[in-house]
């Protein structure tokens, strides 16, 4: 068997070939023994945390103990290997010992049934083949992954296998999620799901204010961390959503941008975003050629300080499953309180070895342009006042916060680009802009300039706040 650097999956694979089921099962303890010392836990084989009875693996992580048995059968594992388990978990002098069966052949449905309803006599959780490949070829998820299975029996009574079938998770109203507070509205004062300009793939993000997280009290920078989450499908980003607003991290005016080859979509509010996912087909119905796959890119700002991005490739597929999901924050330190974030990593599966890493350059780059750039604007973002002034009918007074502009700086029919722009929006045909001197809805100046650009990367999306006047 190989060791070392080489894969511990291309090493499982070769086991199957061995005729001998004894010798197959003595390698699989080696191999699960490699595996559960990479994903760092502490590692006994053949303990004595259960005599008289033999234990094959005891695997330490923390203040839990989890006491594992292998099994390689010619047929699925029946009740019986169960319970040879919970009689070796009851000999074990400590009370914090759970249960780990891996049986490469499944489980009969007996058996799962038995575990649920016995899981009083002590948690006992189950690997089949497909999860012993998926934590083989990336020993870091295996943390999270037996804490999600233990949660699941504990917790919802439910045995945690990817070959069972999964509850159906009914699908949410997206007028749970929070909504807008402002308006996006056409030239002539026309409201809009959201504004549709041509462009390509590119992840950005145009945003009405940018925190820089390297303004903080004290020395030192602020930090990054990328968070790799699993939303199965569309469905599952907006699910990603409800958590993320449960834990107060969704605020009322969150940016987004949907992008095809042709066209972007972008847009404000969580509620906003997910109406916007949904209505893909009619969204691609007026594209000449519309690409397999769409990418989705979201911004908020954090309680405290700091944002988020999020992105997302999505298929073009009734399905609507996704390829790739990242959260990637930038926070001014690294938090004395961790679990929120923990409870994020739990919730939706995400890696169990992520890292808070100091940023190298400053947060936020800004730049003022060389003379006067005039703008054309196409529409506004608007807002309620929240001062109690009301208009001369009575409604609440609107103000202009934003504006919606040709891009000045669009390589194939603007002005040559400054060195400073950033690159990755020239494609844009539009461009939201923050208003730095708000004006009311009914003033509509003649003239709006770009007055400033700043903007931050986090590891997957350029975050542009460009700055308008009059």
């Amino acid at each position: 068997m190989r060791s070392g650097g080489l894969s511990l999956l291309a090493d499982f694979k070769q086991l199957g070939a061995l005729p001998s089921a004894h010798r197959r099962g003595y390698q699989l303890e080696a191999l699960l023994e490699q595996l559960f010392r990479r994903a760092h836990f502490r590692v006994d084989r053949n303990p004595a945390i259960a005599k008289p009875r033999q234990t094959d693996l005891v695997a330490r992580y923390g203040d839990t103990w989890y006491l594992i048995e292998a099994k390689w059968l010619n047929e699925p594992a029946d009740i019986d290997v169960f319970d040879t388990v919970r009689s070796r978990m009851q000999r074990a002098a400590s009370s914090a010992v759970v249960g780990v069966i891996i049986s490469v052949n499944g489980f009969t449905p007996s058996a799962v049934e038995d575990l649920r309803v016995h899981r009083n006599r002590g948690p006992i959780l189950l690997f089949g083949e497909e999860e012993l490949t998926q934590v083989l070829g990336t020993p870091r998820s295996l943390v999270n992954l037996l804490h999600m299975k233990r949660e699941e029996l504990i917790t919802h009574g439910r045995v945690h296998l990817a070959a069972a079938p999964k509850p159906r998770r009914r699908r949410r109203p997206a007028t749970d999620l929070p909504g807008a507070e402002v308006r996006l509205l056409d030239r002539d004062l026309q409201p809009l799901p959201y504004v549709t300009s041509g462009g390509g793939f590119g992840e950005f993000a145009f945003v009405q204010e940018l925190p820089d997280v390297d303004w903080a009290f004290g020395s030192g920078s602020g930090v990054s961390l990328d968070v790799p989450v699993r939303p199965f499908n569309e469905n599952g980003i907006v699910e990603l959503l409800y958590g993320l607003n449960s834990m107060g991290w969704t605020s009322t005016e969150p940016r987004w941008n949907i992008q095809q080859s042709g066209a972007n979509w972008h847009g404000v509010g969580a509620r906003e975003f997910a109406r916007a996912l949904r209505a893909w087909r009619q969204r691609e119905k007026r594209l000449d050629d519309a690409h397999h796959t769409e990418q989705a890119t979201y911004f908020d700002t954090c309680q405290g300080g700091g944002f988020y991005t999020l992105t997302a490739s999505i298929a073009v597929h009734h399905f609507r499953p996704v390829y790739d999901c990242r959260l990637s924050f930038q926070l001014p330190g690294v938090p004395v309180d961790l679990q929120p974030i923990r409870h994020l990593f739990e919730q939706f599966d995400a890696e169990a070895f992520s890292y808070f890493r100091p940023l190298s350059s400053p947060a936020v780059v800004r730049h003022h342009p060389e003379g006067r750039v005039a703008l054309n604007v196409v529409g506004f973002v608007a807002q309620q006042s929240d001062l109690d002034l009301e208009e001369a009918d009575g409604a609440p007074a609107e103000w202009v916060t934003g504006l919606v502009v040709r891009n000045p700086h669009r390589g194939e029919d603007g002005r040559p680009s400054p060195e400073e722009w950033p690159g990755l929006v020239e494609e844009s045909e539009l461009l939201l802009c923050a208003l730095r001197s708000h004006h009311q809805l009914g003033e509509t100046k003649s003239e709006y300039h770009l007055y400033s650009w700043e903007y931050a990367r986090t590891s997957d999306v350029l975050v542009l706040r460009a700055v308008a006047d009059w």
